[in-house]
């Protein structure tokens, strides 16, 4: 049994992991300092250096933690096809959809300037290898048989991915102009029927 973080020990990681994305909006990431990092956050070094060995090593942390968060919060269960009895549904995203937008509103700040950063091509690789699995599993739920496919599944899957991605960082980019139950039906919508009410390309 995995022992319990005492919650102080939670709130000191917080207030330098919000620092930490604070000040590289503000300022990027080459130009901060772990002195700024404890000045915003209200803590002396000496408490930075019991967490972190440096801002790097908290980047590193804050990113994996988030996305770990992410994969607990989005995973899907696939076992039994109630899962997606929903899904022609197009005015009632799936649940799955509503926790990815949901759990990236909730950490908007964070996901925001990781996406955008430049110096941080992890986190972006690391939300994209997220979202190609949980398509994959999608696709191989939904069609187990590659025959039936109409492209092959790993272009499939990293079309989709590749997508996602990018609706999400739009979305954080333009300030949230929608809410997650929006964006999650919409990407439902355009990933099951497509972008078009009529399909132009037949007859």
């Amino acid at each position: 049994m995995s022992k319990k973080m005492d919650p102080r020990v939670i709130r000191t990681r917080q207030l330098l992991r919000d620092a930490l994305v604070e000040l590289i909006d503000e300022q990027g990431y080459e130009k901060i300092t772990v002195q700024d990092i404890t000045k915003r956050a209200t803590l002396n070094r000496a408490t930075f250096y019991l967490h972190f060995r440096d801002k790097l090593d908290l980047l590193y942390q804050s990113s994996m933690e988030t996305l770990q968060q992410l994969v607990r919060c989005i995973h899907p269960n696939f076992e039994e096809k109630k899962e997606f009895d929903l899904l022609p549904n197009y005015d009632q995203p799936h649940d799955t959809f509503m926790r990815l937008f949901e759990q990236i509103a909730s950490n908007s700040k964070l996901y925001k300037v990781y996406l955008t950063e430049k110096n941080i091509p992890y986190f972006s690789d690391g939300l994209k290898d997220i979202i190609i699995n949980f398509v994959s599993s999608g696709i191989q739920f939904m069609e187990p048989d590659d025959q039936k496919l109409t492209v092959p599944r790993e272009m499939a899957e990293r079309f989709y991915a590749a997508a996602f991605l990018e609706v999400i960082v739009w979305w954080l980019e333009n300030d949230m102009p929608y809410t997650p139950k929006f964006m999650a039906t919409q990407l439902m919508r355009i990933t099951i029927k497509g972008p078009y009410i009529n399909n132009p390309f037949e007859k």
